[in-house]
Parts: structure tokens; sequence; C-alpha cells
């Protein structure tokens, strides 16, 4: 077998890629605004939060199917014959949730247009025809999602990255080419949507059938496969439901509470603050099947500092990244979308989402340290728990202080959850980590801190229009960033060394 690609490979592949389609939907997102106006682009928002909702139909097989194939791959014995009639059991059991989905979508669409979503410039009948479309694209997602994690539990980073890329042109500049010299009408860019959405899954169905085919084109469902996998399924979906009532709670709220133009420059806010989460995801895709394999391979030393060493790249990519954006949120957000209204009223949120963001991307790494484990029960505990908490909190927030409060409450509980939760995690599974993980933790904020002081009287002698403006914020950001990094010169390398380590079951 021909040598795999090291994870640090892998991983800096679906950076570049995942970059590449974060950054595009950055730049070409404020031309939606200015082509379509606040309420289409708001529509847009809205559809985010349907797709992240609508997911939970996944019911964890997805999660399943990405630790069962990278399980199998660290065994000595099994391998991978049993993996396509997995897929195939598993695109039996989502056959009836899209239908499902589709249906009921298109039969609430009249409510959700007439009654929950607050528009004035578009019609019933136009927001009820492009809600259906949401629905057959988020049926069409949970298919491409299913491929994706059965190529990602097969480390095939490098294609799904350039795949990736493929769908994300299409799905930006397409949509921009569209909107700017073709048609404004929401439902032809919807329409337009849909299209790329058929496009992907094909992609990645067509690669997934290669590389995983069932024994037979008529194999069907296989309990036996299937049963083993369920308890574990259960628990990520039952943790899914909360994980998603913690993360899109507010959004939904507010897209009943706001009007819809509104609804639009919190899109643009939710959008910038996804991004800091999204960064994460390359990282995690390759992270996650390693450390399982790591932990089926009795090689807990090395899944353990591969978890602390990953979780202080992310913590020092990201902690003066959200640090830049929350306090230069104003510059930031007219520097990017050219609209003052948007930007006055989108600073004061993004400030605390963006910081909430940013611990939200570092709490996840209790959940991956649990998942290569296969113990997921203390996660269940906490986000039951934490589901609790949070929606009376957000509900008296969003009603009595709008999308503020909405964000100041998500800061607060993300802080005190990140201030408790890894001490109970690390104490039941890897007690020897925590001290280190804590120093990191404390290091890093404290530069951050202190670089953001330091830098800014340059920002306001750089800063001035748009252009300037965004220079001045990578600049400062540039300059953080190197002094976290100088702060622990040796974590580069110890990192590279750890991700580059080969496994013995290779």
């Amino acid at each position: 077998m021909s040598r795999k690609l090291s994870l640090v490979h892998n991983t800096t592949l679906s950076y570049a890629g995942q970059a590449y389609a974060l950054l595009v939907g950055v730049l070409i997102m404020p031309f939606y605004l200015g082509h379509l106006g606040a309420e289409v682009y708001g529509l847009v928002g809205f559809y985010t939060v349907m797709q992240s909702w609508l997911q939970l139909l996944d019911v964890g097989l997805s999660a399943s199917l990405v630790r069962q194939i990278a399980h199998h791959r660290g065994q000595a014995e099994g391998g991978l014959r049993d993996a396509g009639w997995l897929l195939r059991s598993f695109e039996i059991i989502f056959l009836p949730l899209t239908l499902g989905t589709l249906l009921v979508v298109w039969q609430g669409s009249g409510w959700i247009a007439a009654h929950w979503l607050n528009a004035q410039a578009l019609s019933t009948a136009t927001l009820m025809q492009c809600i259906t479309l949401m629905g057959a694209m988020v049926g069409l997602r949970l298919y491409a999602t299913l491929y994706k994690s059965g190529l990602q539990g097969l480390e095939m980073h490098a294609w799904l990255n350039g795949a990736n890329v493929l769908i994300a042109t299409l799905r930006y500049f397409g949509g921009l080419a569209l909107v700017a010299f073709v048609s404004q009408d929401p439902l032809v860019f919807f329409e337009f949507q849909f299209v790329v959405a058929l496009v992907e899954v094909a992609i990645f169905a067509s690669q997934a059938y290669a590389r995983l085919p069932a024994p037979s084109r008529l194999s069907g469902f296989n309990w036996g496969l299937v049963g083993p996998i369920v308890p574990f399924a259960a628990s990520v979906s039952f943790t899914s439901v909360l994980w998603i009532v913690l993360t899109q709670l507010d959004k939904m709220l507010l897209s009943e509470q706001l009007s819809l133009s509104h609804y639009g420059y919190f899109s643009l806010v939710a959008l910038m603050t996804n991004g800091i989460l999204m960064l994460i995801n390359p990282l995690v895709q390759t992270l996650l099947p390693r450390m399982t394999m790591l932990k089926a391979e009795a090689r807990e030393q090395d899944m353990q500092q591969l978890y602390l060493g990953a979780s202080r790249f992310t913590c020092t990519l990201l902690f003066p990244l959200a640090a830049v954006m929350g306090v230069h949120a104003y510059d930031l957000l007219l520097a990017w979308s050219g609209d003052a209204e948007a930007a006055a009223w989108g600073a004061p949120i993004l400030l605390w989402y963006a910081l909430g963001a940013a611990i939200m991307a570092a709490s996840a790494f209790q959940y991956h340290l649990q998942y290569a484990h296969g113990r997921i029960r203390l996660h269940v505990w906490y986000s039951l728990v934490s589901a609790l908490v949070t929606v009376p909190v957000m509900l008296l927030a969003v009603e009595n202080h709008g999308a503020l409060g909405a964000a100041l409450a998500w800061f607060i509980l993300r802080l005190v959850s990140f201030a408790i939760w890894p001490q109970v995690v690390h104490s039941r599974l890897a007690p020897s980590i925590h001290r280190h993980w804590l120093g990191d933790i404390l290091r890093i904020s404290a530069v951050t801190a202190f670089s953001l002081l330091i830098t800014q009287p340059l920002y306001q002698a750089i800063a001035g229009g748009r252009l300037s403006s965004l220079f001045a914020l990578g600049l400062c950001g540039a300059i953080t960033l190197a002094l976290v990094l100088a702060s622990d010169r040796a974590m580069a390398a110890r990192l590279l060394l750890l991700l580059n380590k080969p496994s013995v079951g290779r």
C-alpha cells in the first residue's frame, strides 16, 4: 500500500480548501447584500439556520460512519470489507428522512412565510417557493454529508479539498454572476443554489461508490452492521440536538423577532462568527480519525499529546483573530460591507459573538477527546445541562434585549462553561494534561490582550478609508498572532512532529 499523506499534509490541504471557501464567501456576501437587498440576504441567513436545524435528521449516522471506518483502519484485521454495505444501509435510512423533510417544509412554507418571517417587500408566494427549495436543498445536503463522511473516514482529504473548492467556486462565483448579470429575483437565486446542491451530491456520491462499493447493486439494509453502531449514533444524535439548541436557538428566535432586513444585518454578523468556528473544521476532519486510530492502537500518550498540540494551535490562531474582530467590530463591518447602517447595528453584537465563538471552538476539543475514547456519556450530560440553562436564558435575553441581549447572554454562557467543563473531562479521561492545557489557555489569552493594547495606536494611525482600515486590521492581527506564537516558540515544532508520526496501522 502506498504511503498515506501525513496528518499535517492532510490538515494543510483541508485548511487550504476551507480557507478558500470561507474567504470567497466572506468576500462575495457583501455583494449579495448590495445586489439582492437586506431582505433577501436575511432570507439567505434564514436558510442557513434551517439547514442547521434540519441536519439533525442525520441522527448521528454520518459521524458514526467516520468513526467506524477510521476504527477499522486502525485494526490489524477486518479492514473495510463491510464499509460499503454500511454506507448503503445508511442511504436507505436517509431516503424517508429526506422525502419527509421536503413534504413537511412544503406544507409549512405558507405558515413560515406569513407568520414567522417579517418581510415587507417580498410577497408571501415568493417566500413560500424559496422556503420549499430550502427544504429540498437540506435533503440533498444530508446525502452529501453522508458521502463526505465515508471519504473522510478513509482520510481522502486531498480529494475532498479539491471537490470542496470546486463546489464553493460554483456556489459563490456562480451565484454572484447570476445576481449581477442575469437576475436578482430571489426565486431564481435559490433555484440556482438547488442545482449546485444536486451537482455536489453527484460528485461526492460517485467517489464514495468507487471507494466504498456495496457488495452488489441490489444490496439492501444490513442490520448486522448498523445495529452495533446504534448506541453511539443515538448518543451523537442526542448531543447534536442539544448542540443545535446551544448554537442556533438565538438565531431561530431572532428570525421571528427581527424584521427580515435587520435579520439580513444579523446574518452578516453570523457569517463572520461562523467563520471563526469553521476555521477548526479542517483540523477536526483530520484529527478525529487519527485520534481514534491512535486510541485503537493503544497509543494513549501519543493521542493525548496530539490533543494538546491541536488545542494549543487552535487557540493560538483563533483567540487573536476573535479579539481583533471584536474590538474593531464597527470598522471591520463598515470596511467589509460598505454599509454604515449595517456596521452601526452589528458592531456591538459582533463583539460578543466573536469572543464567544473563539471560546466555543476551544471548548470543542473536550468532545473530541471523548469521541476518540468512544465514551461520550459525559458530553451527553454536559449538553443536556447546558441546554436546560441556555433555553430560558436565551428566551429572556431575546425577548427583553433583542439581538444584543442574545449576543451577551451567549458569550457569558460560553465563558462560564469553559471555566468549569474542561477540568471535568480531563480529570476523567486524561488527568495529567489539564495543567498543561490550562497554562496554554492563560498564556495565549494574556498575550492576546497585551498585544491588542500595544497595537491600538498603530491601528489609529493607519485606519481611515475602507482599504486602509482593512490593512490596519490585518497588520494588527498579524502582530498579535506573531506575539502569541513568540510566547511559545517550540509549539510549531512539537505539533509538526506529532502530526507526522506514522501510524503502525499504515
